[in-house]
């Protein structure tokens, strides 16, 4: 998955603000590696992918000398400037990029401001590399005809739904969600239905995961097949 980092300065700086330098290079430079270095330590640490926030916002506080003096959480739940419309990251995810502050290595110049020193403030949107992590903690994944089923089974069953004018005038708009089971011998078992528009459409959805039977591989730990949790998304239009 690639990496992204966004960058918004929060205070109301003149167009004649140098913004601080990392090593000579620029914030956007950083941040890349502040979040590549998030993405090994969860390896190392073996923090669980599966409780890691994909996206999380940060602010930190550069100060007139250079030192990171203050770094935040940003989430719907903060107020102010520090508000942004992303969820609450998870504690793992917390504690994650605490880590990743207290070991990130490199030293910063100011921002400067005519020419003198000012403190700088930034909010960053930082995507964590969730899928890179999966694949380096579970090296035999869960797979749909050899490939990721984010991608191959979402391609493969899209093509199978039949939308079609038995639904003309309904009310179906919105997302539908299913959870499902791909079993250690590569069978599927219905789970939930987890959001619903229509019920003749969540009967296709289900339809068409029954017939994905036999074309997964179901995802091992230490080459043992195990059951394992996937969830189908549509949002008809």
């Amino acid at each position: 998955m690639a990496i992204a980092a966004a960058f918004f300065l929060l205070r109301g700086a003149a167009q004649d603000v140098t913004p601080p330098k990392f090593n000579g290079t620029d914030i956007n430079f950083a941040m890349a590696r502040l979040t590549a270095l998030a993405g090994r330590i969860a390896v190392e640490e073996k923090i669980p992918y599966d409780s890691l926030s994909p996206r999380v916002g940060v602010g930190i506080r550069i100060d007139t000398a250079g030192i990171v003096s203050d770094w935040r959480m940003l989430d719907n739940t903060c107020e102010g400037r520090d508000n942004s419309d992303l969820e609450p990251a998870t504690e793992s995810t917390r504690r994650l990029m605490r880590n990743a502050f207290a070991r990130m290595e490199g030293s910063w110049s100011p921002a400067l401001e005519d020419g003198r020193p000012v403190s700088y403030n930034l909010r960053m949107t930082i995507r964590i590399p969730v899928e890179k992590i999966e694949r380096e903690q579970n090296p035999d994944p869960l797979l749909f005809l050899g490939e990721e089923p984010r991608k191959s089974f979402y391609e493969w069953a899209n093509v199978r739904i039949r939308y079609d004018e038995r639904y003309a005038g309904r009310r179906t708009e919105g997302i539908n969600r299913v959870r499902f089971y791909i079993e250690p011998n590569g069978g599927v078992t219905i789970g939930e239905v987890l959001e619903s528009t229509d019920d003749k459409l969540v009967k296709e959805m289900i339809r068409v995961i029954r017939n994905s039977k036999g074309k997964w591989t179901p995802r091992k730990v230490r080459g043992v097949p195990q059951r394992t949790e996937f969830v189908y998304s549509l949002n008809f239009l």
